[in-house]
């Protein structure tokens, strides 16, 4: 989606009849062979309005503060730069403002399924371990929930050689067990060869911890698919 504090690559507003037009050319191109849906990744800086979007995911990759735009997923060093310069080197509070920004902005926008949920660990840079961290994210995982049970598995860092483990973390799937929330497998691959990249992983770890279905958008809604 646009995101007004960085429009190095995002799709500008004008560009949205068009991709939506094409999509919609597409479909009926190839309706007898494959589904093809029109989605769109809704950033926290964005104008919530999905109109004539199949559905939408939910993310956040920045933290806006003073005029400048901190991006959270691009480098460990953007992080160590925002987390000093917002937080005063606090890795604790620069958590609790990114999970508190993504309660907000799903709250806001109630998307069909929320995306990379703990991508402020991309780089190992928070303190994963540490109880305080978990709360924090576990706390921000129930509100969620409570709007939007559809939680994203995500594959993407695994694939950049940023991570050998998805978002969410463990942890966390544990607690979307519990919580009754729905894991949707969702590569994140900005390229094709990674479309379904570490997916056989993905559901054998989902297994593991006790999950016996993920969930498949079918244009309108979802799916429970046994694994």
């Amino acid at each position: 989606s646009y995101t007004p504090c960085d429009e190095s690559y995002c799709m500008k507003p004008q560009a949205y009849s068009a991709y939506l037009q094409e999509l919609s050319k597409l479909k009926e191109k190839y309706k007898n062979q494959i589904r093809i849906y029109a989605g769109v990744e809704l950033d926290d800086d964005s104008d919530p309005d999905t109109t004539g979007f199949d559905y939408c995911l939910a993310s956040v990759h920045y933290i806006v503060r003073n005029g400048k735009t901190y991006p959270i997923d691009h480098s460990l060093a953007q992080q160590e730069i925002c987390c000093e310069e917002l937080f005063g080197g606090d890795k604790l509070a620069m958590a609790k403002c990114y999970y508190d920004q993504l309660v907000a902005h799903v709250k806001r926008c109630n998307p069909t399924f929320v995306g990379h949920f703990d991508v402020i660990t991309k780089f190992s840079y928070m303190p994963e371990e540490d109880p305080q961290y978990q709360e924090i994210a576990s706390k921000a995982l129930e509100e969620i929930v409570k709007v939007c049970p559809y939680i994203e598995l995500n594959t993407g860092a695994i694939a950049r050689k940023c991570r050998t483990t998805p978002y969410p973390a463990r942890f966390l799937l544990e607690k979307m067990l519990a919580l009754g929330a729905k894991p949707v497998l969702g590569s994140d691959s900005h390229q094709k060869e990674n479309l379904t990249f570490w997916f056989d992983e993905a559901v054998a770890l989902l297994k593991e911890v006790g999950f016996s279905h993920i969930a498949r958008f079918e244009g309108d809604s979802f799916t429970d698919i046994a694994i």
